[in-house]
């Protein structure tokens, strides 16, 4: 059976599954280089449609994920072009009105000059549509926009013949945890949880005996607002809501604790777990100015710090509440609140816990694969469905534009045929580089194909990639490529948990502290590591191999290859353009080393 599964409205994704099997999973922002683009995922679509071999006319289905999606987060492409300002503009310009004078303001009319017409399908079709949107996020409009995307997918694949399905949101965050997963049983428990889908903001399902999934509880999401929180406090920090929320979790442990205490109380005041169900002892108008106001006064890092660690108490009491109510040892766990990786090294340590599973990219990009796996499962009835041994399911890199590159490379750089040893000495040298190598990784992290790597013993290291390249916030940790037959000399993980997509935390061993300096948290010196196997991604890890040859660590430091506000890079030519434009050393293509410096 093939089917194309998407996801719509918040960084565009599509993937093929072909006979139980994923084949590829790519964003569009990777092919139209606008960061988190919401735009309707033609080029992604194209692309995983060709790796598989197939016409649209092939397809069995096409599952979208989301019962009911927002018309306006697509037409004003609001977490690709909105700024912080916008946010805030919409808080007190339109929620505010909303909440707390009970005034009806048009919110399209509000940000008319944010509505973007001309992205696909064009002008003509978006203005048809417009006439009969009633308001923001309106079940009204859905019927409308429901026609409109699936009149567009079918126009796109050349037939009319491909039935479209809607599969529920956290359906298939749930399918993503459980099917990507290797631990699979009847003593395994797949949790969900997020801001909003479809109504709610977790599920805990359990297996059947027939091997499928079975929803045993869910919250609505007007009762469990963590992820909600964690949006607004990111916004009221100053920071990208719906992308920046990473930035807070990496402040947090910088905040002492009488310096986090007061941001603390204020949070905790609000929203507490009672069994598998949330309890509020004062219950918030909404999440941005209740929480400014009573936050007035607290310190930066204490406001990080504070919500960080509320979250951790808040899902680690649910999550264990969970655990030894349905009488389960093993946790698949998937939505966007599973990106959380400092909770979820908390979760691990959890003496009930015997094995964790978070699959790679959990938030709603994911979904484009949840809903192939949910299809199959729910509506097929398949239990043969293949998990994700690895997520290098994206574009691959072209041996033609590679060597167009070389051959302008050579004008202006020194260039020298790719090897593994040549490569890792550089590394210990302290170049830092680009590789842009296989198939690229699909979702937000970088799990070496498109990486830019350097010797993780050297905290100097840091500043290089931050004020040269990445241009980072200055206390955002960086993270390691680890050979997974070494995680365990680095981390703390008596239960060998294994870390293959940097969804999990540890705590380092004293090794890990001293050879993986540079790629710790500075201030609690913690790590999220990638591990790679030979079966997983052969060619990096032999040069992380080749690397511990030398200097006698099994590890990298490892951060996305791109510039700031960027997407990952795709290709040779877009390695070539962040290294020219950027202050890295050298880039590794397949065959070839591009480099500024002699070696």
């Amino acid at each position: 059976m093939k089917i194309l599964g998407l996801s719509l409205g918040e960084l565009s994704t599509a993937a093929l599954m072909i006979d139980g099997n994923v084949i590829a999973c790519v964003s569009e922002e990777r092919f139209t280089r606008k960061k988190n683009d919401e735009v309707l995922p033609e080029k992604a679509i194209r692309f995983v449609l060709e790796t598989g071999g197939i016409s649209g006319a092939d397809l069995d289905r096409i599952v979208i994920a989301g019962t009911e999606l927002n018309i306006s987060t697509h037409i004003m492409r609001t977490y690709s072009s909105w700024k912080i300002s916008d946010y805030i503009r919409s808080m007190n310009d339109y929620w505010y009105p909303k909440l707390y004078q009970k005034k009806e303001v048009d919110f399209y009319k509000l940000f008319k000059d944010k509505i973007d017409l001309n992205q696909a399908p064009g002008p003509d079709r978006w203005k048809k549509l417009l006439k009969n949107i009633k308001g923001y996020y309106s079940s009204k409009d859905w019927p409308h926009y429901k026609s409109f995307l699936h009149d567009y997918l079918h126009t796109l694949i050349g037939t009319k013949n491909v039935p479209i399905v809607h599969m529920d949101h956290h359906t298939c965050h749930a399918a993503y945890a459980y099917w990507g997963s290797l631990s699979r049983g009847e003593d395994v428990l797949t949790m969900t949880a997020d801001a909003f889908g479809d109504g709610l903001s977790s599920t805990i399902s359990v297996t059947k005996k027939d091997g499928g999934l079975k929803r045993v509880h869910q919250i609505d999401a007007n009762e469990f607002t963590i992820a909600r929180l964690y949006r607004y406090v990111t916004l009221i920090l100053g920071m990208k809501p719906n992308e920046h929320e990473y930035k807070v979790m990496g402040l947090a442990p910088y905040a002492k604790e009488e310096i986090l205490k007061k941001a603390y109380e204020v949070f905790s005041s609000t929203m507490q777990v009672k069994g598998l169900s949330m309890v509020y002892n004062n219950k918030p108008k909404d999440y941005y100015f209740w929480f400014k106001e009573r936050l007035d006064g607290c310190r930066f890092d204490g406001i990080a710090g504070g919500l960080q660690k509320y979250t951790e108490d808040i899902m680690l009491k649910y999550i264990s509440n969970a655990l030894k109510s349905k009488k389960k040892s093993k946790l698949a766990y998937s939505g966007g609140v599973s990106m959380n990786i400092k909770t979820n090294m908390l979760l691990h340590e959890q003496a009930q816990l015997t094995e964790l599973y978070v699959p790679g990219s959990g938030g709603d990009e994911s979904l484009a694969i949840g809903a192939c796996y949910a299809y199959m499962d729910s509506e097929v009835g398949s239990r043969s469905m293949a998990p994700l041994a690895n997520l290098y399911l994206g574009p691959d890199m072209d041996l033609a534009e590679e060597k167009y590159v070389m051959e302008a490379a050579r004008k202006e750089y020194f260039v020298k045929e790719y090897s593994p040893s040549l490569a890792a000495g550089m590394l210990a040298k302290g170049f830092a580089f680009g590789r842009s190598v296989g198939r690229g990784e699909f979702g937000a992290r970088s799990l070496g194909n498109r990486a830019i790597l350097a010797d993780p013993r050297n905290f100097d290291t840091i500043a290089v990639i931050n004020e040269k390249i990445k241009n980072r916030d200055f206390w955002m940790p960086f993270a390691p490529s680890v050979l997974r037959e070494d995680l365990n000399h680095y981390a703390v993980n008596p239960k060998d948990i294994d870390s293959p997509f940097m969804s999990i935390g540890f705590k380092t061993t004293q090794k890990g502290k001293e050879a993986l300096r540079a790629a710790t948290h500075p201030s609690d010196a913690t790590i999220r590591p990638n591990t790679v196997t030979e079966k997983s991604n052969k060619e990096y890890y032999r040069l992380i191999q080749e690397f511990k040859k030398i200097t006698g660590v099994g590890g990298l430091l490892n951060t996305s290859f791109n510039l700031h506000g960027e997407p990952i890079v795709n290709g040779s030519k877009d390695a070539y353009r962040v290294f020219q434009k950027s202050g890295l050393d050298a880039i590794i293509l397949p065959n070839w080393i591009i480099s500024k410096k002699e070696f």
